[in-house]
């Protein structure tokens, strides 16, 4: 359940992604108002410019009749969009039919994709916007979409 909902009870290695992109501040986990750590400027910088190109998402995994994918898929699998074949993201964790990926918002909130995990072209991913998330979050990759087509 905490996997489709968009959460993780063991946090996996944060290496290559800023905490932002892991949902952290709709959390309430990040706090700009007080103390200092390590990497607080590029973390606000981040936060007040708003731009983050990528979060992690509820994903879940179905074949082409919409039935869903036990054990099909495991981490570290690229995701991509299987009109253009180009890597979207990649998933993080995987259990059963759903799993939490690194996906790229554009990609993850645009309805009409075709995500698939690379190498397998019977297994559609599916990816859920949590409805804990702030709808800012959404809105403002929309405003981002339009700006970039005019």
């Amino acid at each position: 359940m905490i996997i489709i909902k968009g959460l993780l009870s063991q946090c996996p290695v944060l290496s290559d992604a800023v905490p932002l992109e892991y949902n952290l501040v709709g959390l309430n986990a990040i706090s700009f108002d007080k103390g200092c750590y390590v990497g607080q400027e590029l973390i606000a910088r981040t936060h007040h410019r708003g731009v983050i190109r990528k979060r992690l998402f509820p994903l879940k995994f179905v074949n082409d009749n919409g039935e869903e994918m036990q054990q099909a898929v495991s981490p570290n699998s690229d995701i991509v969009d299987y009109a253009s074949n180009k890597k979207v993201g990649t998933v993080t964790t995987a259990l059963g039919c759903h799993g939490m990926g690194m996906v790229r918002l554009d990609d993850g909130l645009n309805l009409s994709s075709n995500l698939r995990i690379k190498g397998r072209e019977d297994l559609t991913v599916r990816v859920i916007r949590p409805d804990w998330w702030p709808i800012e979050w959404t809105r403002l990759q929309e405003q981002r979409s339009v700006a970039a087509w005019s």
